[in-house]
C-alpha cells in the first residue's frame, strides 16, 4: 500500500506546477532568525527605468475579500493596503519604533498609553485625521473577529480621544507585543465618519485612508486601481498611479513579470525561482516568513471531535514526504505550532508516521470499516496539492477524502461559520510574536478549528499579559506541548516564499509577514 501512495505522490509532482508558499504561506526558519536573499543587483543588470514611468503595476495571486484591514486576514488585501492606510507608529530598519501618525507617546502605567497625534494629516476624502478616528480604529481592532488576535487586550470602552489630537489607549491587561501590533499592517487608521456612513462592506470595497495613494476603482477578477493622494502629509511617491493586477495562475504572474507586463509579481512558483533569478531583467527576492501551515480539523464536527480520529489522521501522514512534494525542498517539516525564530518555540512534533497505528485508532473510534470526510480548498496550487496528497495518504488507512473546491470568499465564509471540516491553512502572522503566531487558538475565534478548550485560552491569556520574556517562553512551551497532546490541528510546514521585480525597481524588501511595504518602491 505504501508503494502505491508513493507512486501517486510522485505523479502529483509531475502533474502540478506548484506555487511558492501559497496564500499567506509559512517559512523555513532556523533558530537564528530569518534569511532574506535578493538575487541580481542593479549594478550587474544595468537597469534602465522606462521613460516617463509614472505608474506602478504589481500582480497579486488572489482577489482580496476586502481592503478593510479589520475585515479580512489575507495578505493580498494588506499588500494593497500598505499604499492606502497608515499606522500610529512604524519600525525603522534597526527595529526601533518611530513616530508616524503619532508624534510621541507616554506610558502612564502598564495599561495606559497617551499618544500625541500629528495635526496635519487628512484622509482621502479631505476630512481631518483626529484622535476620534484613532480610538475608533483601535476599538474596532479589539472587537473584530479578524483582528482580535492581536488587539483583544485593548479596552474598547475606555480607549478615547482626550482632545482632537490626543489619544488615551487603555488595555484590559498588560500586553507585551502592543507596539509590534500597532506598527503592523493590522494597526491601520480608518476614517470613522466614512466607514460608519458607507457601512463596512462598501468601505472594504472603496476604502478611505491617510496613505500616499487613494482608491479609484476595483474591477472584480481583474484589478484594483489607485492614484496619488494630493493632500498627503508625507513624501510623495515616484509614481502617480498604482494598479494591483489579480493574476491567480502562478505561471502567468511570472510571464507578466518577465515580459514587463508588471513591475512586481507576488508569490512566485517554486519552479520559476531559478528562471527569475537568472533573467538579467528581473530580480528574485526570497526569504523566510513568520507564518506556518497546518491541517485544520473542525473539532466541533464529527468525527473530528474524537481525539482518536484526529491522531489517526496525524499518524497516517508521512509528513516529510508531503512537505517535500508540496514545497519542492523549499520548506522544513513543522515541529511545532510556530516557527523556531519566535520566542518560546518548543519542538514537540511531528507525529510519528505509523499507518498501522492510524488504522488501530480508527477501529477503536468505531471506523474500522472506513470513514468518509470532506477536504475544502480553493483554486490554489499549494492547498490543492496538499489535498491530493492527503487523499492518497488517508485513503491508504481507509479514509475516503472528497475534495471540495470553492472560491476564496466562499471558503472564508464557510470557515468563519464553522462549516469547513478539514483544510490546509496558512494564515498570515502579522507580527513576530507567539501571541500572533498562535492566532488561530483563542476560544472566541470563529474559524472552524473550534476546540473550545479553556486551558488553551488560559495559557494564551497568561502569555500575552506578562512582559517577562523568560516567563513568556515557559508559558508558550507548555502550551505547545498541550496542543500537541490534544491534536486539535496538525502542523505541516515552515516554508519559504519569493516575489520578483523588474530590475529598475529598488527599495522593496522581503517582508516576513509576506506583506511587503509598497510605499518603499522606488525607480532606479
Amino acid at each position: 500500500m505504501l508503494k502505491k501512495v508513493i507512486v501517486v505522490m510522485l505523479a502529483l509532482v509531475m502533474v502540478f506546477n506548484l506555487a511558492a508558499c501559497g496564500s499567506n504561506g509559512g517559512q523555513e526558519a532556523p533558530a537564528g532568525g530569518s534569511d532574506t536573499s535578493t538575487s541580481g543587483g542593479s549594478e550587474s543588470k544595468g537597469a534602465v527605468t522606462p521613460v516617463d514611468k509614472k505608474d506602478l503595476l504589481f500582480a497579486i495571486d488572489q482577489e482580496p475579500a476586502s481592503l478593510d484591514p479589520y475585515m479580512h486576514t489575507k495578505q493580498q488585501g494588506f499588500t494593497v493596503g500598505t499604499l492606502i492606510f497608515e499606522t500610529l507608529v512604524k519600525k525603522d530598519a534597526s527595529g526601533e519604533f518611530i513616530p508616524w501618525l503619532a508624534t510621541e507617546w507616554e506610558f502612564v502605567d502598564d495599561t495606559t498609553i497617551i499618544f500625541k497625534l500629528r495635526d496635519d494629516v487628512t484622509f482621502h476624502d479631505g476630512s481631518k485625521f483626529t484622535a476620534e478616528d484613532a480610538a475608533y480604529s483601535l476599538s474596532l481592532g479589539a472587537t473584530s473577529s479578524f483582528s482580535k488576535t492581536v488587539f483583544s487586550s485593548i479596552d474598547p470602552d475606555n480607549t478615547k480621544a482626550i482632545d482632537e489630537y490626543t489619544l488615551e489607549l487603555k488595555l484590559l491587561n498588560p500586553y507585551a507585543p502592543l507596539f509590534e501590533a500597532l506598527s503592523s499592517f493590522r494597526g491601520a487608521m480608518l476614517c470613522k465618519d466614512a466607514r460608519e456612513s458607507m457601512g463596512e462592506s462598501e468601505y472594504g470595497r472603496a476604502p478611505i485612508g491617510t496613505g500616499p495613494m487613494k482608491f479609484v476603482d476595483w474591477v472584480s477578477g481583474d484589478r484594483i486601481e489607485l492614484e496619488a493622494h494630493d493632500g498627503y502629509w508625507g513624501e510623495k511617491l515616484p509614481f502617480e498611479t498604482a494598479t494591483a493586477r489579480i493574476i491567480v495562475e502562478s505561471n502567468s504572474r511570472s510571464i507578466e513579470l518577465e515580459t514587463g507586463g508588471v513591475d512586481i509579481a507576488m508569490e512566485l512558483a517554486f519552479s520559476d525561482w531559478d528562471r527569475i533569478e537568472e533573467n538579467p531583467e528581473t530580480i528574485l527576492i526570497s526569504g523566510e516568513s513568520q507564518s506556518s501551515t497546518f491541517i485544520l480539523l473542525n473539532n466541533s464536527m464529527e468525527p473530528f471531535n474524537d481525539i482518536r480520529v484526529r491522531q489517526a489522521l496525524a499518524h497516517a501522514i508521512d509528513m516529510q514526504a508531503l512537505v517535500d512534494i508540496v514545497f519542492q525542498g523549499n520548506a522544513m517539516v513543522a515541529d511545532s505550532y510556530y516557527i523556531p525564530s519566535i520566542i518560546g518555540h518548543k519542538s514537540v512534533g511531528p507525529m510519528e508516521y505509523n499507518p498501522e497505528k492510524a488504522k488501530q485508532l480508527l477501529a477503536e473510534a468505531g471506523y474500522g470499516d472506513g470513514l468518509a470526510i470532506d477536504f475544502y480548498t480553493y483554486e490554489h496550487p499549494i492547498h490543492s496539492v496538499v489535498g491530493e496528497v492527503l487523499q492518497s495518504m488517508w485513503g491508504a488507512v481507509g479514509v475516503d477524502v472528497s475534495i471540495k473546491v470553492v472560491d476564496l470568499a466562499t471558503q472564508t465564509d464557510l470557515n468563519n461559520s464553522g462549516k469547513v471540516s478539514t483544510a490546509h491553512m496558512s494564515p498570515a502572522v502579522a507580527i513576530a510574536d507567539p501571541d500572533a503566531a498562535l492566532m488561530i487558538w483563542p476560544t472566541w475565534r470563529t474559524i472552524s478549528i473550534r476546540h473550545n478548550d479553556e486551558h488553551v485560552q488560559e495559557l494564551l491569556d497568561a502569555g500575552r499579559a506578562t512582559y517577562d520574556e523568560e516567563e513568556r517562553a515557559k508559558i508558550y512551551g507548555e502550551l505547545q506541548e498541550y496542543l500537541f497532546s490534544k491534536t486539535y490541528s496538525i502542523p505541516v510546514a515552515f516554508p519559504r516564499a519569493a516575489f520578483g521585480t523588474r530590475d529598475y525597481i529598488e527599495g522593496l524588501e522581503f517582508n516576513a509577514a509576506l506583506v511587503p511595504d509598497m510605499t518603499t518602491v522606488r525607480f532606479k
